[in-house]
């Protein structure tokens, strides 16, 4: 039987959600907690990928149950127990045996959040950079439309991703002004590695005068990386949502929050 189980994280520790060498992830940290909690090794498969430092609210990881008894032990109070504060199990939900968290998610929502207050208490989840305040609403959301011009993000990603291609459907690019800075809502069916970063710099650069718009345009439809490309900090980017073609059941009273 494969379940899918919500989880968010505070991504400040982790090298993000898979396993790499010398580092500490999320996903490591899940499995062998629980390969602990009930003495058998636990395998998991995530929706994604994050870099270092950037944060989740939500995140499906799914997971082949294979007895019964470890199955009638599988509640959410038991999984946050043997977890550390920064990570937590919010639902479980029972699905079928081929659905799979990552190649069946249809569509990624990411926030960036960054003010020009610097506060110590937000510090971990928003990027204080007091320059915004030079910054104009529709300048920023002049530099977003360009986005949909092209449906290939080679401008916007890591060197040496790997990655068969660079195609990517766009739902959404919009910034909004909040009380103390500003927030850049993105959605898509797919993200390449480092892109919502990098989209974010280039919004900066362009709204602070640093880059124009036909360069901007040239280096998109090139492929070549965006001049001036800055990727801004991981601590204000969050996974927001993760979607799926189906509704998902919950298992029953104990397997959520």
């Amino acid at each position: 039987m494969r379940i899918f189980i919500e989880i968010c994280f505070d991504g400040t520790a982790y090298c993000g959600w898979q396993k790499q060498p010398n580092a500490t992830s999320v996903q490591q940290t899940l499995e062998e907690r629980w390969s602990e909690l009930f003495n058998i090794p636990v395998t998991l498969l995530g929706c994604g990928r994050t870099d270092t430092g950037v944060h989740a609210s939500q995140f499906f990881v799914h997971h082949d149950v294979l007895n019964e008894d470890y199955y009638d032990r599988l509640t959410v109070a038991k999984l946050n127990a043997v977890l550390p504060a920064d990570i937590a199990v919010k639902q479980i939900f029972k699905v079928s045996d081929d659905f799979h968290a990552r190649f069946d998610a249809n569509k990624r929502s990411y926030i960036y959040r960054c003010t020009h207050i610097k506060n110590p208490f937000n510090r971990h989840f928003t990027f204080y950079y007091p320059q915004i305040r030079e910054m104009t609403l529709e300048a920023l959301q002049e530099a977003a439309e360009l986005l949909f011009v092209v449906d290939s993000y080679q401008s916007f990603t890591k060197t040496n991703s790997g990655v068969e291609h660079y195609h990517c459907q766009l739902y959404e690019a919009q910034w909004v002004r909040t009380h103390d800075g500003l927030e850049f809502r993105i959605s898509a069916n797919r993200f390449l590695r480092g892109m919502v970063r990098l989209i974010v710099g280039m919004c900066f650069n362009y709204a602070l005068g640093k880059i124009s718009k036909s360069q901007i345009l040239e280096d998109m439809k090139l492929g070549t990386q965006i001049q001036k490309s800055w990727s801004v900090p991981a601590e204000g980017l969050t996974l927001e949502k993760v979607a799926y073609p189906i509704q998902l059941d919950v298992l029953g009273t104990d397997f959520r929050i």
